[in-house]
């Protein structure tokens, strides 16, 4: 499974942490990526998106409607 967001692409970024003494250690950056139902196409996939593409509402969130309440007949 791959960190990078379906819609923009934004993936893990690399680089130096450095320390107050000037010593750099490798690190990495990934994104915050949620995990999605959304209607692509007329049909629902599960995606990966970040969270400012969630925000931003550049897909159409499919919405999990609930089942009504059975009610008790006596």
């Amino acid at each position: 499974m791959s960190r990078t967001c379906d819609i923009c692409g934004k993936g893990v970024m690399h680089g130096n942490k450095v320390s107050k003494s000037y010593n750099h250690t490798h690190r990495t950056w990934r994104p915050n990526l949620l995990t999605v139902k959304a209607v692509l196409g007329g049909t629902t996939r599960t995606i990966k998106i970040c969270t400012s593409c969630y925000s931003k509402d550049f897909i159409e969130k499919k919405v999990r409607v609930p089942k009504p309440a059975a009610t008790e007949t006596k």
